[in-house]
């Protein structure tokens, strides 16, 4: 019997990075990305930031039809990748990945969110980060 572990992630909690497009090409578009949600609680996670990492896209060329793209989805602390904390996604018109994380950070660290979208037509990747709340 195969079991498939799914986490609900609650949509008030989530940050989104690039929110709503990212392009390439004239044409190439991007309708969805990266988002994670994380907690961090002195007494369960010993001070660690806890939680889920996702990619859930769709991709499209400007005609509509679908394009292939690759998304790639990490955390920084204070500038620094935190490790164990990338995930990639490819595919044809949807792109989909999700892994639990934990990593440190402190009230004073900066925390970003970082994605970088390849589409295979191009070769051009664009990488943003955002700062989370």
């Amino acid at each position: 019997m195969r079991r498939t572990l799914r986490v609900a992630i609650p949509a008030v909690a989530l940050t989104l990075v690039a929110g709503t497009s990212a392009s390439a090409d004239p044409g190439d578009t991007l309708k969805g990305g990266c988002g994670f949600n994380t907690n961090s609680q002195p007494t369960l996670t010993g001070g660690e930031n806890v939680g889920v990492i996702y990619e859930l896209s769709l991709s499209r060329h400007a005609s509509g039809l679908p394009s292939t793209a690759s998304v790639a989805c990490w955390i920084e602390v204070n500038g620094v990748e935190a490790p164990f904390t990338r995930i990639s996604a490819s595919g044809f018109g949807v792109q989909e990945a999700e892994a639990l994380i934990s990593f440190t950070a402190g009230p004073t660290d900066t925390v970003v969110e970082c994605q970088s979208v390849s589409f295979a037509d191009d070769g051009v990747v664009t990488t943003d980060c955002v700062t989370t709340v």
